[in-house]
């Protein structure tokens, strides 16, 4: 269901589930699991997750949100998106075709998206007489209130050029040159990727006054002189060359 590709340091995740990548208790579980063992794995740089076939995904089963389902079907699904949002590298969620309901919510969950010319965003649970309880917590942060409000309530739909205007999407491209995202990772020091990933969490809860802070004495000043690829960053520069990475 979740297929695995690794592009030198850049790790692919596909949802495979056909026709339309439906977010089930089982996709839900065997994508937290990648996820995690993926976290383990301080080789990689960054992740990439996109679908397979005609769309990102269609969103969430319908059918498991029965009432008698929904608890084990949620639970599984929120684990999933905590896994993306804690991953210790650059998420990206590729996206096009549909990425409805919760397939767009756990996108929420990547660092940033870029959507190819055919992505269409919603959540539409308001529909079936549901709400997207994820969304409710994350989109208003990312979108506005206001944006938030109009997707949540009234489950309209809207396009990529469309979701990039409210700031849901960082870039359009399409899919014929989403492999330079993973070029452009792979052109980076993954241990300061990561530390970069890990300064980047730490700043959303830190007050921005906060100048001389943990990022800057203990993450920037201590750790990050630790990384021998800091040095053949400064040498490269000054030697107008390319940097040739060790990673680590």
């Amino acid at each position: 269901m979740i297929k695995t590709e690794l592009d030198e340091r850049v790790l692919h995740l596909k949802l495979d589930v056909p026709p339309v990548n439906v977010l089930d208790t089982a996709a839900c579980n065997e994508l937290a699991e990648k996820l995690k063992e993926a976290a383990k794995d301080k080789t990689i740089a960054a992740v990439l997750l996109s679908g397979e076939g005609k769309c990102f995904s269609a969103g969430a089963s319908v059918d498991e949100h029965q009432e008698k389902l929904a608890g084990e079907m949620i639970t599984a699904f929120a684990e999933a998106c905590k896994a993306l949002y804690e991953m210790p590298v650059p998420t990206v969620a590729l996206v096009h075709g549909f990425c409805f309901g919760g397939a767009m919510e756990l996108v929420l969950y990547a660092d940033f998206i870029i959507a190819d010319p055919s992505a269409k965003f919603g959540v539409p649970e308001i529909t079936l007489a549901f709400f997207p309880p994820l969304a409710c917590s994350a989109l208003p942060g990312i979108v506005g209130r206001q944006n938030a409000a109009h997707l949540i309530f009234t489950g309209d739909t809207v396009d990529a050029e469309r979701a990039m205007a409210m700031g849901l999407v960082q870039k359009i491209a399409e899919q014929s040159e989403w492999d330079k995202t993973a070029r452009r990772f792979n052109k980076t020091s993954a241990p300061v990727l990561r530390l970069a990933k890990e300064a980047f969490k730490l700043g959303l809860k830190t007050p921005p006054d906060e100048f001389h802070g943990s990022i800057v004495k203990d993450l920037f000043l201590d750790r990050l002189y630790k990384i021998e690829d800091v040095n053949e960053g400064i040498s490269s520069f000054r030697e107008k060359r390319k940097p040739e990475w060790k990673h680590r």
